[in-house]
């Protein structure tokens, strides 16, 4: 396409961004409330069909359930960016090879890990914390899960992909997501409430039914898409894409493999003084916030792919609309999730665990400075979003360091050692507070720089 004739396509396109926004939006929340099912579903079975034990140890599993998944969001949302950016040029070729490099990496990781997971997972339970009957439920758990590394591995980045495909295309992973999400209800009733096979079950229920939208979202890729599709020789040219994809997502993964960090670091302090009644209340505050983290990281990933195209097709005030929508979606939700999770929060710890009146004289004390943490980690996800998609990943990633990795566990350490107890559960409001303030700087200084915007072109 000419010059000319793009930019008219785009002078067209800037009266419809809500209308983008939204076609991306919606099925991008829809599939990422899907995606948080499978863990609420497993949480909910096994904490009243196994107990409050069995819960307990599969938080002790959560910090290495998010390897694959941070590593998904790297290869998807650096992967993404980077297509996005190659179709807005008209590089339609380059973009298929950039795919098909992820996807061999993608591949490559997966049965990496999956091999390493089932060779050595006694060790792993060790290194998780997990001591007597909760290290039996740990090893349970990696036996089954360790078979389906490479669908936990690609189910969030495929479904990344299907978004810049397209509206039809990102509705199909919406169904696909849907299609895994039942699979997993059926699976976790059958092998878990039915077979009583506890933590094995619950396992394999979550791998089967990954395993089933993967499978899906990937056929969707090589018989009906028409712009994201794989190259037959993906590495036939000089050009490497991969590495750039990933160096793109690298503040991503930063930000997705923090909570591998932070809950097995939260974990440590939460059992020290609170035992294991604390560890199961941990999980359900985590099950309470996970809904509402991926909605507002859905939002954040919906305006990327626009910023992403408009960036590349030298349209600056369409990239400044995008990012306007986006900062209002996030930021209006993040206060409807704050004064919600104020007020559910105990009928949420009751769908957990029936008799868990211990769980919630844990939880009442942290429910609000977790809610009120929502407020100032919507700007940080929006600036750091933001920086992605504008391909400049290295001040995405100090933002992402800093609240889920320097920061945080900074913060947490020492209140616990200087408050211990209640304090501990401060320590995220006031991470996302700090941070922020370093956000609004890094955001000011990018759109100072016209060379990391990009020059807009007079159409």
């Amino acid at each position: 396409m000419s010059h000319s004739n793009f930019c008219q396509s785009t002078q067209g396109a800037k009266a419809s961004l809500l209308k983008q926004f939204a076609s991306l939006a919606i099925p991008t929340i829809l599939s990422g409330w899907v995606y948080t099912v499978y863990t609420l579903i497993d949480g909910i079975f096994i904490g009243r069909y196994v107990g409050e034990q069995a819960l307990a140890a599969l938080n002790l599993v959560v910090p290495l359930l998010y390897v694959p998944y941070a590593f998904s969001v790297m290869a998807g949302v650096g992967g993404a960016t980077l297509i996005a950016r190659l179709l807005g040029e008209g590089r339609e070729a380059e973009a298929r090879r950039a795919f098909s490099q992820v996807l061999w990496v993608m591949l490559a990781f997966g049965i990496t890990m999956s091999v390493a997971v089932l060779g050595l997972r006694h060790e792993i339970a060790a290194a998780l914390g997990a001591e007597g009957p909760i290290a039996q439920d740990v090893v349970a758990y990696l036996s089954g899960w360790g078979w389906f590394v490479l669908f936990a591995n690609g189910l969030y980045a495929l479904e990344l992909f299907l978004r810049v495909e397209g509206a039809p295309a990102a509705r199909f992973g919406l169904y696909a997501m849907f299609l895994g999400a039942l699979a997993n209800v059926a699976l976790d009733y059958w092998f878990i409430a039915v077979r009583g096979m506890g933590m094995y079950g619950a396992s394999l229920a979550t791998g089967l039914s990954m395993m089933v939208s993967s499978s899906v979202m990937l056929a969707y890729h090589f018989v009906l898409a028409k712009q994201v599709v794989p190259a037959w020789r993906a590495f036939a040219n000089a050009e490497v894409h991969v590495w750039r994809a990933m160096y793109n997502g690298a503040s991503e993964f930063l930000g997705a493999i923090a909570p591998a960090v932070t809950v097995f670091a939260f974990n440590r302090v939460i059992l020290s003084n609170f035992g294991e009644p604390g560890l199961a209340a941990y999980a359900i505050l985590e099950y309470m916030t996970l809904g509402a983290t991926v909605t507002m990281v859905a939002l954040v990933q919906s305006m990327q792919p626009m910023i992403s195209f408009y960036r590349g097709a030298r349209d600056l005030n369409a990239l400044r609309e995008s990012f306007r929508l986006g900062v209002i979606a996030v930021t209006g939700f993040s206060v409807l999730v704050a004064l919600a999770m104020a007020t559910l929060a105990r009928p949420l710890t009751f769908l957990f665990l029936p008799e868990g009146v211990h769980a919630w004289s844990i939880l009442e004390q942290a429910v609000l400075w977790y809610a009120l943490a929502f407020l100032p980690a919507a700007g940080n996800l929006i600036v750091a979003g933001f920086l992605t998609a504008v391909e400049a990943p290295g001040p995405s990633a100090v933002i992402a360091t800093l609240r889920s990795w320097v920061l945080l566990l900074g913060i947490l350490w020492l209140l616990n050692v200087w408050l211990g107890g209640t304090a501990i559960w401060y320590s995220l409001l006031i991470t996302e507070v700090l941070t922020l303030a370093i956000s609004a700087w890094l955001y000011w200084r990018s759109v100072r720089s016209k060379t990391l915007l990009g020059p807009a072109a007079s159409c």
